[in-house]
This record gives C-alpha cells, sequence and structure tokens, in this order.
C-alpha cells in the first residue's frame, strides 16, 4: 500500500493488523510495474495529483479510481488515463469530477450500464490498461448493502452493531467497539 501522507502511511499496517493481512509500503515509482490491479482511493488536495507517477505498469494493468471526488481532484497520470479504455459508473459525473474530468468531450468513456449490457465493448482492450472511474453514488451503496445483508443473513454471517462511533483516531475506522451484546441478522 501506499500513501501521500508519511503519518498516514506509517500508521496504517497498525489499523490494518486486524485483517491479518500482511501489509508493506510499496514505492509509488514501481507499484503499476508490479500489480495487476491498482486501486486508488485517496484524500489527495484539490490540484496535488497525480497520486502515481507516470512511470512503467504491467500491459494489462487495471486501475479501480476511486478518490477523485472533487473538481480538480485527480490520482491518475493523464497519459495513463488517454491510453486507457476508460469505464465510468456515471459518465457524466465522472467528467466533472470524477479521474475523466481531464479528458477531452472526444475522448471515449463507457459507461457501465453500456459495458455490462454489451460485455463485447471490452474484448479488444481485456490485455490492455483498463481504468474504472468510480465517482459513486449513493443509491448504488445503498443497493450493495442491501445485497450483503441479504447473504449474511441466508448464510447466518456477521453481528449487528451500532455504526456510530467517534474513534480517537480518525483515520483508522476499524477500531469499532464491541457491540455490547450482538445479536444474529
Amino acid at each position: 500500500m501506499w500513501d501521500t501522507d508519511p503519518a498516514h502511511l506509517a500508521s496504517f499496517a497498525r489499523r490494518a493488523a486486524f485483517t491479518g493481512v500482511p501489509v508493506e509500503a510499496a514505492d509509488p515509482a514501481r507499484i503499476a510495474a508490479e500489480a495487476d490491479i491498482v486501486s486508488t482511493a485517496t484524500s489527495v488536495a484539490v490540484g496535488a495529483g497525480p497520486v502515481l507517477p507516470d512511470a512503467a505498469h504491467r500491459e494489462h494493468l487495471h486501475i479501480n479510481a476511486v478518490g477523485a471526488d472533487l473538481v480538480g481532484k485527480t490520482e491518475l497520470p493523464l497519459t495513463w488515463l488517454r491510453r486507457s479504455f476508460t469505464v465510468a459508473d456515471h459518465p457524466e459525473q465522472a467528467r466533472r469530477e470524477g479521474e475523466c474530468q481531464r479528458l477531452d468531450a472526444a475522448d471515449p468513456v463507457t459507461g457501465l450500464a453500456e459495458l455490462v449490457a454489451d460485455p463485447r465493448r471490452a474484448e479488444d482492450r481485456r490485455d490492455g490498461l483498463t481504468v474504472f472511474d468510480s465517482t459513486g453514488f449513493a443509491l448504488e451503496d445503498a443497493l450493495a448493502m442491501e445485497v450483503f445483508l441479504e447473504v449474511a443473513a441466508e448464510h447466518g454471517l456477521g453481528s449487528r452493531m451500532s455504526i456510530e462511533h467517534h474513534p480517537a483516531d480518525a483515520l483508522d475506522p476499524y477500531a469499532l467497539q464491541p457491540a455490547p451484546a450482538a445479536a444474529p441478522l
């Protein structure tokens, strides 16, 4: 993993330790050269991007670009975006405030709904650079949550807990205090 803020980078392994997944800091200049999939979810300041340098990347690299959520806030090198097969959950919104805001109007951006309706649109692009520009949409989040809750209930997984929480470390969303009495879903 990588973070542009040295304090966040230094504390992430501790904050994610509960997962049991080993965490090590990556060299940002080598991330794309060594990864098959990169997910960016940064809070880089407006005008401070890109987060990743315009360096070598794997030919088949896929990027989930999640953090560009304001006008002027970007994470990826523009050269990568122009070369990629780019899909956005909401193309119009992505062109305003997502990673696609730096693209020209003539640069193609495929809508996620279009791709789901016709997956053949991506057949000749699967071995190249691909970007999913996720600007997010509250209804999508609510629908995804409903699906997860249904699956959890069906399999008897999970516990109910209060999600209102005021952690001592606001950067550690995983430091939830245990619910007094966990009730099955």
